[in-house]
């Protein structure tokens, strides 16, 4: 239910409750108690002024009870209600355990106080709200009975006043009906008010402590609202706000780490090849490589791994470009069939002479067409080749390249008789800069960002990468190319 329409109905019920007491009394009465109070217990007040600070008594004290009961037991607050009964020549009186205290306008106290204990110790003279009648000293008094059952120790309050005037006229009725629609008054709508205010009160309490945690750089809250108004809804959106903030700052950290570990991965990726290169450079220098095979190899040597020092710029350079949607996409219409085949050639062209055994299935039918960038294709193709074989360590390797269609997709998938990984590496490896721990070593070169370039360049072609392994016999990476794409 929204704040407005809590409004609204709370002040409805008010009019109608109001109407319909002002209905039962009778303009009569009404107009007989205002005279009644004008002459006896307004004093010299105004019967308006009477009646408001009686209002004004009852409503503090619910206030009081209802949020900060620690004051209920304070002499202070005590003495405070003592006073603003002293219009009504009246005074407060506090029953708390087995003491008794009165503030206001009170002679001779213990005996008056040995009185009223006596009053309220007889039958029916014990409830809540219950009506006490004493004389003293000439005057006829009246004492409410207020308790207070959240507070721990027993405590009562007695609100006494003067109406000695009102008894002598011989009519005692008027004043119970405007003192009963004081309390009426004050039993209903003060209860009506604060299930509205809590509404607002204590959800807006809660979002300035979240703003504050957030003001100090505490994230790890979270802020929930029963509440269906305006109100709830704006807690529900700071929760919202507050969770991406987390997630914003948790994808910064990560990033921040990636940036660290790239940093870490290319300083040992690139010194070790150009550890190599010196070495080899220093012995030709030196006259160890005297004569002309040995120099062969150590030329050879030397232009291997300027080729991986290449070749892991390359990567880096590339994956920027497609993280900043720098790098050009070319679609086109491709015949699929001529593509694998132009694949397959150079692939084996790369890999035969490595002792790698290549195999090829092509089952995507000979009218197949797939708009993509075929050059960024091939390269997908031949980072999860290179990968394979870069972690082959079976003594008859063997990669398969399958060609296909599933659904609305092409398909194409590379399996290996490799070692395989396990099910949590899995799930890292298109990860930039990933590599299994056990995989870092001299004699495997790369950065890890292999198979994160086959990420990027299937997500642009509007496809799906995924990987799954036998662990120790096979490891299967295959992505989907959209049938209907358009040319970009």
């Amino acid at each position: 239910m929204s704040i407005r329409l809590k409004l609204i109905l709370t002040y409805l019920i008010g009019i109608v409750l109001t109407a319909a007491i002002v209905t039962v009394t009778g303009i009569g009465i009404v107009t007989g108690v205002v005279s009644y109070f004008a002459s006896s217990i307004a004093k010299d007040q105004t019967p308006r002024e009477a009646f408001e600070r009686g209002i004004d008594v009852i409503v503090d004290l619910r206030y009081t009870e209802r949020y900060k009961p620690e004051e209920l037991v304070s002499p202070a607050f005590a003495s405070l209600i003592g006073d603003r009964l002293r219009p009504f020549e009246g005074f407060l009186v506090v029953q708390e355990g087995e003491r008794w205290e009165s503030y206001g306008a009170l002679k001779e106290e213990d005996a008056f106080l040995a009185q009223l204990r006596k009053n309220v110790s007889k039958p029916g003279q014990h409830a809540d709200g219950a009506f006490t009648e004493s004389t003293w000293e000439g005057r006829d008094l009246l004492a409410l009975r207020y308790d207070f059952p959240a507070i721990d120790d027993p405590l009562t309050y007695y609100l006494v006043i003067d109406v000695t005037e009102t008894w002598t006229k011989g009519n005692r009725f008027p004043f119970f009906v405007l003192f009963g629609i004081a309390i009426l008054l004050g039993i209903i709508l003060v209860p009506l008010i604060w299930i509205t205010t809590k509404d607002i009160v204590r959800p807006l309490r809660q979002l300035e402590l979240g703003s504050r945690r957030i003001a100090e750089g505490d994230l790890n809250f979270s802020l929930q609202s029963k509440v269906r108004n305006e109100v709830g809804n704006v807690i529900n959106s700071y929760e919202k706000m507050r969770s991406e903030l987390q997630q914003s700052i948790g994808a910064q950290l990560a990033l921040e780490e990636n940036r660290k570990e790239l940093i870490s991965n290319i300083s040992h990726d690139l010194k070790t090849p150009l550890t190599s290169i010196k070495g080899y450079v220093e012995g030709i220098r030196e006259g160890i490589a005297n004569d002309p095979e040995k120099l062969r190899k150590y030329i050879d040597v030397i232009y291997t791994k300027t080729l991986d020092m290449d070749r892991m710029i390359d990567d880096l350079f590339l994956l920027s470009k497609l993280d900043l949607e720098q790098e050009k996409f070319h679609f086109d219409a491709v015949s699929l069939e001529e593509f694998y085949r132009q694949t397959m050639s150079e692939l084996y062209i790369e890999y035969e002479r490595a002792g790698i055994r290549l195999t090829g299935e092509y089952e995507a039918g000979s009218d197949a067409v797939a708009t993509m960038d075929a050059q960024k294709i091939k390269r997908a193709i031949l980072n999860i080749v290179g990968n394979s074989v870069k972690f082959m360590d079976k003594k008859e390797p063997h990669i398969h390249v399958y060609f296909g269609r599933q659904s609305e997709t092409w398909v194409i998938a590379v399996r290996d008789n490799g070692p395989g990984m396990e099910q949590r590496e899995i799930e890292r490896i298109f990860d930039r800069f990933y590599r299994a721990d056990a995989n870092r070593n001299l004699n495997v070169a790369g950065s890890g960002l292999g198979l994160a370039i086959v990420k990027q360049i299937v997500a642009f072609h509007g496809g799906t990468v995924t990987a799954r392994s036998e662990p120790g016999q096979s490891m299967t990476v295959m992505f989907t190319i959209p049938m209907n794409r358009s040319r970009a």
